[in-house]
């Protein structure tokens, strides 16, 4: 026993640890997680000060940081999660071979400057606790994995502590050098979200002027708009009933109404966000149980998408159109009725996905050359990342709030409520923590640079570009000016993207170089082109389109409605307040391209002429799919099918197809679209076994771009696969799916076939199941020239599939060529 190295006692149920373990001289390893142990004993230090290396009380009942392990010299692991610890001794730092210092989902609201002399600390997780600022001298520490998730962070701001070590340490120095930060007004951005009618824009309306102005039906949202409303110090004195006012100064919103109509659904996502209040309007006149998903479980779903944890405040709405106050309260008793029992499900279906996983991690494995075990490995991996990604889904579901029901009318009956609940909200340190902080000098003066630029608009420029974003190379160069470069610089647009000042899209590969510096300008070209009522945009009373005829008006909205095609010309009269001239046109479309909400059609046909009438963009929309006849359901004889899917547990997020129909165009040149419902998307080409690398370039084009896509929705989880080409040529209901991970790994093994294990029709063909060394996939930018396909290519989506089919092939049906409408 004396020569004893480990002690595993979890889950024993001990309330302190057994003498039998103090004798012991040479252990490296305890423990003692999952027990019920409040303290560690005086001489406990002393029994193992030489020996232990790691100590593990992670789910324990400690109140108090343990200070007799300050004694183990040779601690290198120390696990304290899920405690109750509030503070850490100021002498933290003797742990000096500390390695590994695991805090989380503790009671923590500081940390000591001495933690900053660990100089061996390689990692650090301290997510779920309340520490509002970290010691300066904190950037030093050399630190490999670091998690801060989930803290009231002010100082550095919480945005750039989610950014790294890297990030932390330039925001330290820059504090350290300059000495100055200066005060940021209270500021929180509101995304308006609901069904069309609900009452979105009365709210607004009662909301930002406190008057009754009800909304008729033409008076709908249209796309979005933007208002800014203030709420004074005599306001927030009256609403919150404090009169000490020298902790009360003006409150800024930034309120975005969303149209409710489906057409709008694809911009959406690109102002939902964690750092900002979300309002999900419901109309209680209307609201019934049936009508759930519609109603609330899609917002609430495509809200978590894009913005996992994010908080939602749902509002009842047009209470006076209902009789009685009891009504009133039996309709939204069954509405909250509804949200839990979504809630719990989801979570549920979560739990029960992860113990699946769990298991399947758990089956034996034996590594060695074969081709079934190398798809085997592939598989296990592919399981080992989504489990990851569902656990952190549990861990960040949406903070949703019901506690509000209003009427819009003259009496405005529930709206000051409202207001209490949306500052209560708004001051929460640990759901906005910075809705008030402190920021760099250097911060404040690059937003005054960004607000002159603004300023500026349309005065001082030739070009329709620098009205709407500012080209990264030139914010850069401003960033110099304010003496900002490198984590400093994307540190400060970090935080102004998060308190609604920019917008800038780091995550998204398309967007990432740009600086929406102006994002009401952005606004209003997205209302320019997105247009849910085309009848009302072509109507002849319309001064702009006086050009046309009326066969040329009644040609343009059959276009735009069936096919989703506006002509160049028409799209100058659309945006005529952010353009001059056709090449503006092009200018400011080629950003709305990068959105991925339409594509230019026909670019490298088209003549160096910029006038010609011919000149088309198509913006994909719900109901403007292009039907196509030429990829039949049964694989021909002589060829091969090659077909690659994704399936995202749910359903897909909100304008995700829309948005790959629209980037897949850069690299293929003819195409057509189809949708049904939502489950899968599949990406297939047919030709022959021996052109397998041909094959797997025409459909990893599109793969990529899809998984490119998806790394903006980080609580989608989503697995890529190959299907068996043996089961869809004999049209096998279930076919087997091979493992996407594949297809990060090209085969190493020259093997020629692989078993299938759905059906019995001998081997698989490896090179239509894993891409070979040689397949090297080139996808051009958007403003590049896009790749020759040579096989027809489908996008498809199985089980009530969404659908979209690319080629360059002379059978498919190419797109439109209307004739001229004058």
């Amino acid at each position: 026993m004396a020569d004893q190295t480990s002690v595993d006692q979890p889950g024993r149920g001990l309330t302190e640890i057994p003498d039998n373990v103090l004798s012991l001289t040479s252990v490296e390893m305890i423990n003692l997680r999952h027990n019920k142990i409040k303290a560690l004993p005086p001489h406990f230090g002393l029994c193992f000060q030489a020996s232990l290396k790691r100590l593990w009380l992670w789910c324990n009942q400690f109140t108090e940081f343990p200070e007799v392990v300050l004694q183990l010299s040779n601690l290198e692991i120390l696990d304290l999660r899920e405690n109750f610890i509030r503070e850490l001794p100021p002498n933290i730092s003797a742990l000096q071979k500390l390695q590994k210092l695991w805090l989380c989902e503790n009671r923590l609201e500081s940390l000591p400057d001495s933690i900053c002399d660990m100089e061996n600390l390689t990692d650090f997780m301290a997510h779920r606790n309340k520490l509002r600022t970290l010691p300066f001298g904190f950037g030093r520490l050399k630190l490999e994995n670091l998690n801060l998730r989930e803290n009231p962070l002010i100082q550095p701001p919480l945005e750039v502590c989610n950014k790294g070590m890297s990030a932390i340490a330039a925001y330290q120095r820059e504090i350290e050098e300059a000495k100055v930060t200066v005060s940021v007004p209270p500021r929180l951005k509101i995304v308006v979200l609901g069904n069309l009618m609900a009452g979105k824009t009365s709210l607004v309306a009662a909301l930002t002027r406190a008057v009754s102005r009800l909304a008729k039906v033409e008076a709908r949202t249209h796309c979005m708009e933007v208002k800014e409303w203030t709420v004074s110090e005599s306001e927030l004195s009256h609403l919150t009933g404090t009169t000490d006012n020298t902790s009360l100064q003006e409150f800024v919103f930034e309120v975005y109404d969303v149209g409710g109509h489906d057409t709008y659904h694809t911009v959406l996502p690109f102002f939902v966000a964690a750092h900002a209040l979300q309002l999900l309007i419901v109309d209680l006149s209307e609201y019934q149980t049936e009508d759930f998903e519609s109603a609330v479980g899609y917002w609430i779903r495509t809200v978590s998408a894009r913005a996992p944890g994010a908080t939602v405040c749902v509002v009842g709405t047009k209470t006076d159109k209902l009789d009685s106050k009891e009504q009133v309260d039996t309709v939204y008793n069954k509405l909250k009725r509804d949200i839990d029992q979504m809630l719990e499900a989801e979570l549920s279906q979560l739990r029960q996905e992860i113990e699946r996983l769990e298991k399947v991690l758990e089956e034996p494995f034996v590594d060695n050359s074969t081709t079934d075990d190398i798809l085997s490995d592939a598989k296990r991996s592919s399981v080992r990342d989504r489990l990851a990604l569902l656990r952190r889904m549990a861990d960040l579901q949406p903070n949703i709030v019901l506690q509000n029901t209003v009427s819009s009318s003259d009496q405005l009956n529930g709206i000051a409520q409202l207001k209490k609940t949306i500052l209560s909200l708004a001051t929460n340190q640990e759901l906005f923590p910075n809705v008030r902080s402190s920021i760099p000098k250097s911060w404040s003066l690059l937003l005054g640079l960004f607000e002159s630029a603004r300023a500026n608009n349309g005065s001082d420029s030739d070009s329709a570009v620098p009205r709407i974003c500012l080209p990264f190379d030139q914010v850069r160069e401003m960033g110099k000016s304010v003496c900002l470069s490198g984590e400093n610089l994307n540190s400060a647009l970090s935080y102004l993207h998060e308190t609604g000042r920019i917008l800038h899209y780091k995550d998204s590969p398309s967007l990432q170089n740009l600086v929406f510096h102006d994002p009401s300008a952005l606004v209003q070209v997205l209302r320019a082109v997105q247009h849910h009522d085309v009848a009302q945009l072509f109507d002849p009373a319309h001064s702009g389109f006086d050009y046309l005829s009326n066969s040329g008006l009644q040609k343009a909205r059959e276009n735009l409605d069936k096919h989703g095609l506006v002509r160049t010309k028409e799209l100058k009269v659309m945006l005529r307040d952010q353009v001059r001239t056709e090449a503006e046109v092009h200018a400011v479309l080629s950003l709305v391209e990068k959105f991925g909400l339409c594509h230019r059609l026909g670019t490298e046909e088209m003549s160096d002429s910029i006038d010609r009438p011919t000149e088309w963009y198509r913006f994909p929309r719900p109901s403007t799919w292009v039907d196509y006849n030429t990829w039949s359901e049964d694989v021909p004889e002589g060829v091969e099918e090659l077909q690659i899917g994704c399936r995202v547990r749910g359903s897909f997020p909100t304008g995700l197809f829309q948005r790959l129909c629209s980037n897949a165009h850069k690299f293929l040149q003819y195409r057509g679209d189809k949708r049904t419902n939502h489950d899968h998307i599949t990406m297939a080409t047919r030709g022959n076994a021996e052109d397998a690398s041909d094959l797997w370039t025409a459909v990893l084009q599109v793969q990529h771009e899809l998984e490119s896509l998806m790394t903006e929705y980080p609580a989608v989880a989503s697995e890529f696969y190959v299907t068996c080409h043996q089961c869809l040529r004999i049209g096998a209901e279930e076919p087997h799916r091979f493992s996407g991970t594949l297809m990060k790994h090209p085969h190493a093994v020259e093997i020629g076939t692989v078993k299938c294990p759905v059906v019995d029709h001998g081997q698989v063909n490896t090179a239509l199941a894993l891409p070979p060394h040689e397949c090297n996939v080139h996808v051009s930018g958007l403003g590049g020239t896009r790749q020759v396909v040579n096989n027809v290519t489908t996008i498809n989506n199985t089980q009530n599939y969404e659908a979209c089919q690319f080629g360059n092939n002379n059978q498919l049906i190419k797109n439109p060529s209307p004739e001229n409408y004058e």
